[in-house]
């Protein structure tokens, strides 16, 4: 995947309604967290239209359509405040995606420290790649964490594919259609935002998005 320059022309993040939910009465600590969008409706205002960047989301039938259809910067970021999210003990956050260019799920990002978090990238060839976008604590530049590489159990063609990264201890591992394909350290997360980057002149589709955690 081509690396992207650090700044996006638009950015998009507003808080969340409430639906973080607590999974009941749980006797022993740690209790467990979870916050599920399922794209079903648009309480959440997924939704959004940015002529002047080219840009549009738009939540119907169960998934979010969105659209980056220029290169004036080359990254739109797309992300939401997670009321109450802990990113710093274990934590796993899951989407389903795919896209006729190149689109990522994204988290740990808060422009209003300018930490950009980090993104599990994959294209319409089935290229995955993990991405530090910058202003995490270790400089503002873009940091190749995972290369871009693919293998047999990637949908191609912009078909679905099921992401999944885990933060257990100090290791971050991800999964894609339930596959192993990293472990590498756990890296310093700023941001408490979840959502999607996409690459210019891409049009991409989230099935849902899930975030769990305890605290």
């Amino acid at each position: 995947m081509k690396k992207y320059l650090l700044y996006a022309a638009a950015v998009f993040a507003l808080g969340l309604s409430a639906c973080v939910r607590d999974r009941g009465p749980q006797p022993d600590y740690p209790q467990h967290y979870s916050f599920v969008e399922e794209f079903d409706n648009n309480r959440n205002r997924w939704s959004f239209d940015d002529p002047d960047n080219y840009a549009w989301g738009d939540v119907g039938g169960g998934t979010f359509l969105m659209n980056y259809d220029d290169d004036l910067s080359i990254a739109y970021y797309i992300a939401k405040d997670i009321p109450g999210v802990n990113y710093q003990d274990d934590f796993t956050i899951y989407s389903r995606i795919g896209s006729n260019n190149n689109m990522g799920l994204l988290f740990g990002y808060n422009i209003a420290t300018n930490s950009y978090g980090y993104s599990f990238m994959i294209d319409y060839d089935g290229y995955y790649a993990l991405y530090d976008e910058g202003g995490n604590g270790y400089g503002p530049d873009i940091e190749e964490l995972v290369p871009p590489q693919t293998n047999n159990y990637v949908n191609i063609n912009g078909d679905w594919n099921d992401l999944k990264l885990e933060q257990r201890g100090n290791r971050w591992v991800g999964y894609i259609n339930d596959v192993q394909v990293f472990n590498i350290p756990a890296q310093h997360i700023k941001g408490r935002s979840a959502g999607f980057v996409l690459m210019p002149f891409t049009e991409g589709e989230a099935d849902y998005l899930q975030v769990d955690w305890i605290r």
